[in-house]
């Protein structure tokens, strides 16, 4: 009896442990924008197709335009916090 005791425990743990990734995963964008209030923010991203994203990231007032692809990261355009300046290429 006693480990059908610890065998139901065992897999009640376990479930709880799945449901929690399982919420995590589905909201993760959501928490790390209410919680992830830093020096840099994501404020949006577009995918191109391909694994290849264009993402918009705010880095303490100054915007940067990012491609982000299999190959790595690399800045686009950086727009001045002043005005709408484009500082890249």
């Amino acid at each position: 009896m006693s480990n059908l005791v610890s065998l139901i425990l065992a897999f009640t743990v376990l479930g709880g442990l799945a449901a929690a990734a399982i919420f995590l995963r589905s909201y993760r964008d959501r928490l790390t924008r209410h919680f992830g209030q830093g020096p840099m923010q994501v404020k949006g991203s577009l995918h191109l197709g391909d694994g290849s994203r264009l993402v918009l990231v705010d880095v303490e007032g100054t915007m940067m335009a990012c491609g982000v692809g299999r190959n790595g990261v690399g800045a686009i355009t950086i727009i001045s916090p002043k005005g709408n300046e484009m500082l890249g290429k």
